[in-house]
């Protein structure tokens, strides 16, 4: 009976573990819910937003291990690496579980996308909130990109007036005229923008949420910065201001 029992114990626990992992893999408690853009360079890094991945999880670009992997609230920062291209297999693993999305490994960043971080900007709390929001705000990444965002109420109602539009100096017409709408309401830090840029070919009105955060090492010179990210593709949008 002793016999019976010892060989019985392992095969017992053997069996519930499998079943745990099992069941986590086939529930919700593990798999990628988005690709934060579903397409990038090589070199641009990627949020993954997944259940049930930690620091041990593996991510693939088909068999090419990611770049670099870090944790992050809600899931996976990772790096496109080299010697890709083309649509891939972004895979996550650990343990018995798996999971992938399609994923397009870009020659070039594209042409019809402001310019965004190279890597994923995590949002933290800013040291001071500015009394208003008026004035024409830079990309970090592009100083020729220009959004405008204005608020001509006195006092200030947190909605951007019509007739206030995006722009670009350096000649790209896709990002010129656009028309630029949505509300803030800065002591709650959060801003809601719409720009349209449906009139131009192969365009569509992208909405942008986000908030002010610390100023970034690439503008010194920023006075404030704000990190909004597009509801349609993912892509981080850095605008900072000098005054």
């Amino acid at each position: 009976m002793t016999n019976i029992r010892r060989l019985l114990t392992p095969l017992l626990f053997a069996a519930l573990f499998f079943t745990s992992c099992k069941d986590k893999c086939d529930s919700d408690d593990f798999g990628i819910t988005s690709l934060q853009p579903a397409a990038n360079p090589a070199g641009y890094e990627v949020f993954i937003a997944a259940q049930g991945v930690t620091a041990n999880t593996k991510v693939r670009f088909d068999a090419v291990d990611a770049a670099s992997v870090k944790t992050a609230e809600g899931g996976l920062i990772v790096k496109v690496p080299t010697g890709i291209s083309g649509t891939v297999s972004l895979s996550i693993e650990e343990g018995d579980c798996n999971d992938s999305r399609s994923f397009d490994v870009l020659g070039a960043y594209p042409g019809n996308a402001p310019a965004s971080p190279t890597s994923i900007v995590i949002p933290q709390p800013p040291g001071s909130l500015p009394t208003g929001i008026s004035n024409s705000w830079v990309n970090v990444f592009d100083p020729n990109h220009h959004v405008s965002l204005q608020d001509n109420d006195f006092p200030a109602d947190g909605i951007f007036d019509d007739g206030f539009f995006e722009s670009h100096f350096g000649g790209l017409s896709y990002f010129n005229d656009n028309p630029v709408s949505g509300n803030y309401n800065i002591q709650a830090n959060n801003i809601f923008v719409v720009i349209d840029r449906s009139a131009k070919t192969g365009g569509y009105r992208d909405t942008l949420t986000g908030q002010f955060v610390p100023n970034l090492p690439q503008t010194p010179e920023a006075k404030f910065t704000i990190l909004l990210t597009s509801k349609r593709t993912g892509r981080q949008l850095a605008l900072f201001r000098e005054f």
